[in-house]
């Protein structure tokens, strides 16, 4: 007699139907049952996003660098473009007292009750608990953007109430962006939200008298639940004389703008270690600190559509006559160094946003 060939469990079920099964009992406890929603936040700079692949997606973001290195600025950035998506909102846990309105003004925030809320809290049960019960209560289906600012900042309820020498000393800021990350990571990046998370970067120490360090090396708070659970992880570095965008070479005379220097420590397109920098202008605001017209003029040189020879800069024929088809604008071909082309750019500004919207769309496609 032929053995029957087994192709179901012992009690008649097959493995398939089982796992089904158990899904559809316990549908809290899992996310099988829901399509990943996806998208691209731009950062607001062409060199950035080139590097990028677009933005940034669901998931966690993590920023961290010293002060005044880009963070806070670079996170309202993605803010104001994440607030131009359909049913999105940002929530902005202020923890530290640095978020000013100049800064809000700056980056071009919807300050739209709808759009933009400010949870002035750095108790960690707080922060926790209410992004929690947005990404699970969700019945209008929105998408929302979480920036925390900073984790340093945030502390355990039950250490408010106690002295310094009480208090949990020991990697508490690691206990608490691990215990953090376990709950809410799958949930935010399934769902389509998006935390931004900044944090502190500290100088290595090393206890080996013997080895040399380097006093460049640093490592950021926050333990390694970090580094496991962000999709990004962002570095910004220090600002320095040469960073400045003057009218002179040295770093004098007028200020103009510097560059943002950050550090991709950790991406999910093979990136990991590629030094982004991009451009900011003082004094704008609006959305429009970062000095895309000299991206746009960095990016003409970069895919040949200008040529620098010696102080002139002369514009391809293809470039001039491909302006002239969108915009009806004659475009000059050459011009006298690369500060004069790039306030041409800034003057002519139906130039300017064709060309900032051409780079766009090949980067888009690519």
């Amino acid at each position: 007699m032929a053995r029957k060939k087994k192709t179901e469990s012992g009690d008649g079920v097959s493995p398939v139907d089982q796992i089904q099964a158990y899904l559809e009992q316990n549908k809290g406890d899992h996310y099988n049952f829901e399509e990943e929603r996806n998208y691209v936040v731009s950062s607001g700079s062409l060199l950035m996003d080139i590097e990028m692949g677009g933005g940034i997606g669901p998931g966690v973001i993590r920023a961290s660098g010293i002060t005044e290195g880009g963070k806070t600025s670079c996170a309202l950035a993605f803010a104001r473009n994440f607030q131009k998506m359909d049913n999105s909102m940002v929530i902005y846990f202020k923890s530290e007292g640095r978020l000013t309105q100049d800064m809000l003004e700056r980056a071009g925030i919807d300050e739209d009750p709808k759009k933009w809320k400010i949870i002035k809290s750095n108790v960690y049960e707080t922060v926790i608990n209410l992004m929690r019960d947005l990404v699970k209560n969700n019945s209008k289906n929105f998408k929302y953007m979480f920036i925390i600012d900073s984790m340093d900042s945030l502390v355990p309820k039950n250490d408010l109430e106690k002295g310094p020498e009480e208090a949990n000393k020991v990697a508490g800021g690691a206990l608490l962006s691990s215990d953090f990350l376990r709950k809410m990571a799958l949930g935010l990046s399934t769902r389509g939200h998006i935390c931004y998370m900044i944090s502190q970067v500290r100088s290595k120490v090393s206890i080996n008298p013997y080895e040399k360090t380097d006093a460049r090396v640093t490592n950021a708070s926050g333990g390694n639940a970090l580094l496991h659970y962000s999709d990004w992880i962002l570095e910004f570095q220090e600002r320095h004389l040469k960073d400045i965008i003057s009218s002179e070479s040295n770093g004098k005379g007028d200020l103009f703008g510097h560059w943002c220097k950050v550090i991709f420590k950790k991406t999910p397109n093979e990136k990991t270690g590629t030094l982004v920098r991009y451009p900011v202008r003082y004094g704008r605001k609006d959305g429009k600190s970062i000095w895309v017209e000299y991206e746009v003029v960095d990016m003409m040189l970069q895919w040949d559509m200008a040529v620098r020879k010696g102080a002139w800069i002369t514009i391809s024929d293809e470039l001039i006559e491909e302006v002239k088809a969108e915009t009806g604008k004659d475009m000059d071909k050459q011009h006298q160094g690369l500060d004069n082309l790039k306030k041409y750019i800034e003057e002519n500004k139906e130039i300017g946003k064709f060309l900032f919207f051409k780079f766009r769309d090949v980067l888009k496609k690519s």
